[in-house]
């Protein structure tokens, strides 16, 4: 699936679009969270754009504020390191404290949750212990847009919601160090053309997927059945080949297209299946 990427390049590619804390959407009016400790100000990051690009140009937060990261729904989330280290606080949609973290910027690993949560509030490195915040405490948030569903695609009529892997860095990152998906999210990988000889490899790939390839009509081209390896982060990760062009990739959870029924038990592909990508897909890029 992916090789290493270096938070730099990451980084770079952000900057080269002018991507920055400020590009985060304006809720009408302040954001805030109630917290032990007393209320912190918030800059949120509510939409799919947001949520992929805007907190990883982010720095060092100042006492008294927060970054709010912010699902519509509970799911398996995953954080990848950022530009500085943080608290993290996992919430669900009520605003409880599901689970506690460190988001380390040196920890190629990120952070996820122990369950599944719709929000991650990012404070200070240090904050969580000067504050007592734990599990089960709650989080008031005021003033925080509604946040935005993952895209929608379409298999079959069987619908997926997918993260979005763009730009080269996210489809060289893809799912590394991802313990866990909640049932029906996948990422889709979409490039600007269609390729011969596309194949995967499982570095650091700590799930069992499922990984689809599809032409640019959106024709499924095959489903490679991709268990994890014996030592994910070995040097030597198994491979998931292309059985002809494609342009996109889709990784679901292992078992996934045998479930629907758009294989059957032998691994092949039913006739006549196709997907409807995001709109933000064919386009590329953001």
């Amino acid at each position: 699936m992916s090789r290493m990427v270096g938070k730099i390049a990451v980084l770079l590619s952000l900057a080269a679009m002018g991507v920055s804390c400020e590009d985060s959407r304006k809720a009408p009016g302040p954001a805030t969270a109630a917290l032990k400790g007393g209320k912190i100000d918030l800059t949120v990051f509510a939409t799919e754009k947001e949520r992929r690009t805007a907190p990883l140009a982010c720095t060092t937060l100042p006492d008294g504020r927060g970054y709010l990261l912010l699902w519509p729904r509970e799911r398996f989330l995953k954080l990848e390191p950022m530009a500085d280290s943080y608290d993290v606080a996992f919430l669900d949609r009520a605003g409880r404290v599901v689970d506690v973290a460190k988001l380390d910027r040196a920890n190629p690993e990120g952070a996820v949750p122990a369950v599944e949560a719709a929000g991650a509030l990012l404070l200070p490195s240090g904050d969580l212990s000067k504050r007592g915040l734990q599990k089960g405490d709650q989080a008031a948030i005021a003033g925080a847009p509604a946040a935005e569903e993952l895209p929608l695609m379409s298999i079959g009529g069987v619908p997926a919601r997918v993260e979005l892997a763009l730009l080269e860095s996210e489809r060289n990152h893809g799912l590394m160090f991802r313990p866990r998906m909640s049932a029906d999210d996948g990422m889709l990988f979409a490039y600007e053309v269609q390729h011969d000889g596309i194949s995967f490899w499982m570095k650091n790939t700590l799930v069992p997927l499922d990984i689809a390839f599809f032409r640019e009509d959106g024709t499924l081209v095959n489903v490679h059945e991709t268990p994890t390896a014996a030592d994910p982060r070995g040097d030597s990760p198994p491979t998931a080949p292309a059985a002809g062009p494609a342009r996109y990739v889709l990784e679901m959870n292992l078992g996934w297209f045998r479930k629907k029924g758009l294989i059957d038990a032998d691994g092949k592909v039913k006739p006549g299946v196709k997907a409807e990508f995001p709109p933000q897909a064919p386009r590329g890029g953001f």
